[in-house]
């Protein structure tokens, strides 16, 4: 049996083949809006998120380092200038230093007087406070130079001395060190040492109980206090001739 469509059913099909491919060319890309799926959502936000998390890293990896202006450094030592500091005999300080500890690492290049000789070492008494003096040799170039480079500061411990390392024992509950820019023995031919006392143990003094002297160890003196009571203390630098002064209050109460 021979099948045939007729004619009529084929003009209908041409016609909606024809409209339908007419439909598909007029309907073009630009008129379509696409909606991004949830997984495109996820990973723009992720990458997003990346990037401020670098941009922040970069800002932290770029922050300038702020260096610390240069001190100025004083050229008059306390008490020089004939003006002392007021002792505050309840609050004691730590630790006084004048010229020392700087950046080069020697500790006193910013001297400009000395060293010195020391020539003497004496105790003395007074209302409030006990007072250890140091005298120097007079330098006839510098007659108004007075001992600029020193620390003193109470123990953490036991003192030591600076040579050997061996512990130094003294009369006193508490130390206060003294270290100084400064000569044990003449630096000319004679290398003769200085003839200041080793040893102190006044009876006059109130807190104060021993002072020893540790000697020189490359330029630097170094002296150990025996006292009561720590409390504070002040220092003097003093010309004609050069002295280092150290007062302490004789109780906490002054």
């Amino acid at each position: 049996m021979n099948c045939q469509i007729p004619a009529f059913k084929k003009s209908f099909l041409a016609l909606a083949s024809y409209t339908l491919f007419a439909l598909l060319i007029s309907c073009s890309t630009e008129d379509i809006t696409f909606e991004p799926s949830q997984q495109a959502v996820k990973t723009e936000t992720s990458n997003e998120t990346e990037n401020a998390e670098e941009s922040v890293d970069a800002d932290l990896e770029e922050t300038p380092v702020f260096i610390e202006p240069t001190p100025t450094i004083s050229t008059v030592p306390p008490g020089n200038d004939g003006v002392l500091d007021e002792l505050d005999c309840a609050n004691p300080k730590d630790e006084i230093a004048f010229h020392w500890g700087t950046d080069s690492g020697d500790g006193f290049e910013n001297s400009i007087y000395g060293p010195y000789l020391l020539t003497d070492a004496r105790t003395g008494v007074h209302a409030d406070y006990d007072r250890f003096v140091l005298e120097f040799e007079e330098d006839p170039d510098e007659l108004d130079g007075a001992p600029d480079s020193f620390q003193i500061l109470w123990s953490s411990g036991t003192p030591e001395s600076m040579g050997s390392g061996e512990p130094i024992t003294i009369q006193g509950t508490h130390t206060l060190e003294i270290y100084l820019l400064g000569y044990g023995y003449s630096r000319d031919d004679l290398a003769e040492p200085s003839q200041a006392p080793t040893v102190l143990t006044p009876t006059r003094t109130s807190n104060l109980r021993q002072a020893i002297w540790d000697g020189e160890f490359e330029g630097v003196l170094h002296w150990i206090l025996g006292v009561e009571y720590k409390t504070d203390f002040r220092v003097l630098s003093i010309s004609n001739p050069p002295r280092l002064v150290v007062d302490i209050c004789k109780s906490s109460a002054g």
